[in-house]
């Protein structure tokens, strides 16, 4: 019989995707302090403590679902830590997991609705709507072309509104322009992940935006995407006549252009999968901060 084990908890749980997750919701804190000048830590310890345990319940549902549906098996996963499941853990222990993941995240959400209101809740429930069509269902979104579309918008674009509510009390819409730098690197994120994918999504059914453009225009629109990413923030500083955001986002950048260089250089497939994930990974964080210090600095 199999027994829960820590490790098993903490790789389905998939803490090197967490950034995916903090790395908005801080630069839905920068949004917030441009807007008030100051930050309620105690939302702020709320807000992450939410949104990490809704992308563990995320990551815990869409490796169940994987499993079910047989797109992960032996010999198409090698690394157990992204396949925990195939590796032995109980299927019903996962699924069991992901709603504990849920449940534990209403502890800090009841704190927030009862400080600001219902508004943080129907963002939230959007959220978890997206959460359990993206791994669940006979057109769940991770089969479809859209799941870069809806992993920006949800994760880019909502974590960040949801956090300028938190701290302000007020729903400003504006904050989702200010949030294309994250919405994008989701996005890029999503596309890098499933570009490297191909091989195994297309025996297993799957209709990804990149089984659909082919392993060559994949790796020539990542690319694209990338650059367009790492750029976004200087074209909204520049909108916005933020020349001294311009400046720290630009000296942050070069601190790890040899990282952007090396993604750049890096061809999509199942090959070179870890080290593209480990890469967009690092510049989620890098990049989400450096546009939350260059906005906070220059306003």
């Amino acid at each position: 019989m199999y027994k829960l084990k820590l490790k098993d908890v903490i790789n389905i749980a998939a803490p090197h995707t967490w950034p995916g997750s903090v790395a908005p919701a801080t630069v839905g804190l920068a949004i917030s302090y441009t807007i008030q000048g100051t930050l309620d830590l105690v939302m702020a310890l709320c807000l992450y403590a939410i949104v990490i345990l809704m992308q563990s319940a995320v990551n815990t549902f869409d490796d169940y679902s994987d499993f079910a549906k047989g797109t992960d098996t032996l010999e198409n996963s090698p690394d157990a830590y992204d396949a925990v499941i195939v590796y032995g853990m109980s299927p019903k222990w996962a699924l069991a997991l992901g709603f504990i993941f849920l449940f534990i995240a209403l502890f800090p959400a009841i704190y927030v609705v009862k400080v600001c209101g219902c508004t943080p809740l129907i963002i939230g429930a959007v959220g978890t709507v997206v959460l359990f069509w993206y791994a669940f269902g006979k057109w769940s979104i991770s089969y479809l072309p859209l799941g870069e579309l809806f992993c920006g918008f949800v994760m880019g674009g909502l974590i960040p509104l949801a956090a300028v509510y938190l701290q302000t009390k007020q729903l400003y819409w504006f904050v989702l322009v200010q949030a294309i730098p994250p919405i994008l690197g989701m996005a890029v994120n999503m596309f890098s992940n499933n570009g490297c994918d191909i091989a195994r999504d297309i025996p297993a059914g799957r209709k990804t935006l990149a089984c659909l453009l082919g392993a060559e225009r994949s790796a020539r629109l990542y690319r694209i995407m990338l650059v367009i990413w790492v750029l976004s923030p200087v074209v909204l500083f520049i909108v916005q006549s933020m020349w001294t955001s311009v400046l720290v986002y630009i000296c942050a950048c070069l601190a790890f252009t040899h990282l952007i260089k090396r993604q750049l250089s890096l061809d999509l497939g199942p090959e070179t999968r870890e080290s593209i994930m480990t890469g967009a990974t690092t510049l989620v964080s890098l990049i989400g901060f450096s546009y939350s210090i260059a906005m906070v600095l220059g306003c």
